[in-house]
């Protein structure tokens, strides 16, 4: 009998961490809408508005105005909302991610076959801008073929990447790895 009361005052503390959440997370959007009629653009929840396609440049498969891996696409409100800033109509600015292609453009697909071909000789690393690393394996045999397995795991998983701090030249719908990392506050922004 006092484990079950134990383990129904654990489903209450979490039945009431789940309350708590949702009121932080949807009274905000709420009161917003309830007091003015209108709704601001962060205070916007996924499907209340959508965005349109962002144009892409075929020289570089990167999205065009793409700076600071950011560029500004036009969103649109869903029927029946209505923005603040009625000055744009029912329309606003977001800036959504973007792959920086800069200046020269290094192949993904490029970046792969010499590694796993030619890795123990560093051939992968001087392509990528890294002359030293580069060098090491080529007087190592590539750190006596480990190395080799090494970079071409980093390089296919694309946690290696060119030394100008650009991302691979990859088609646009091409495989691309993306890191997420979630902390607390980012849990607060999706939410708030």
């Amino acid at each position: 009998a006092i484990s079950f009361i134990r383990g129904a005052g654990i489903v209450n503390k979490k039945k009431m961490v789940i309350t708590k959440f949702l009121l932080i997370a949807l009274v905000p959007p709420l009161v917003s809408v309830l007091s003015s009629g209108c709704l601001r653009e962060q205070d916007l929840l996924l499907g209340q508005y959508y965005c349109s396609d962002v144009n892409i440049d075929s020289s570089t498969q990167s999205a065009v105005g793409c700076t600071g891996g950011l560029v500004n696409v036009t969103c649109f409100v869903a029927p029946n909302l209505t923005l603040c800033s009625s000055a744009t109509g029912d329309s606003f600015t977001k800036q959504i991610p973007c792959r920086d292609v800069k200046g020269r453009r290094y192949n993904y697909y490029v970046a792969v076959i010499l590694s796993l071909f030619l890795g123990m000789f560093g051939v992968d690393r001087f392509y990528l801008g890294y002359p030293a690393i580069g060098l090491v394996k080529l007087c190592t045999f590539g750190f006596f073929l480990v190395g080799q397995l090494v970079d071409f795991l980093l390089i296919l998983l694309q946690y290696v990447g060119p030394a100008d701090r650009s991302d691979y030249y990859v088609p646009y719908y091409g495989p691309v790895m993306m890191q997420i990392n979630t902390t607390s506050q980012s849990l607060y922004q999706t939410c708030a």
